[in-house]
């Protein structure tokens, strides 16, 4: 699949109608995410799945702060 902009405008809604367009307030929640995946039962995933999962979820993190701060750069 081709990832076009317009592929991102459900989360561009998701972004403004469950953080208000506060893009800190979701990697807030990220972080809580990452935080909790830690205290799963460790049969549940296995430590190769949890690390892959968690590296998924910094990345997201990385990427929207990168461009909270390009944002924040232009204002």
């Amino acid at each position: 699949m081709e990832l076009k902009p317009n592929n991102l405008l459900p989360l561009l809604s998701y972004f403004e109608e469950c953080h208000e367009g506060d893009l800190l307030s979701f990697t807030q929640w990220l972080d809580k995410v990452i935080y909790m995946f830690h205290y799963l039962p460790t049969d549940t995933f296995s430590e190769i799945e949890r690390q892959s999962i968690c590296h998924v979820l910094m990345e997201l993190k990385e990427a929207v702060l990168k461009i909270h701060l390009e944002q924040s750069n232009c204002a």
